[in-house]
């Protein structure tokens, strides 16, 4: 069975911004569902558990200064 999370409790696990989490839901990084809301009542997110892992297990933030110095790890000159 599978567990969801809130967008809340994924923010916190990704370290991102709320309005992250939404943009990676809509354009597929991360799975979930959506359920719709009724009248006044706004739909919301529900993250699974298991593409986070999975986003954090083949994703890799690194800086510009990570990527220079690995690039330049095999000069001599």
């Amino acid at each position: 069975m599978q567990k969801y999370i809130t967008v809340m409790q994924a923010a916190k696990k990704l370290n991102v911004a709320l309005e992250t989490i939404y943009n990676m839901c809509r354009d597929g990084r991360l799975g979930g569902r959506y359920s719709k809301g009724n009248g006044k009542k706004k739909g919301k997110w529900l993250i699974e558990e298991e593409s986070i892992e999975l986003f954090l297990k083949y994703t890799s933030f690194k800086s510009i200064y990570q990527l220079q110095e690995n690039k330049n790890q095999g000069r001599l000159f």
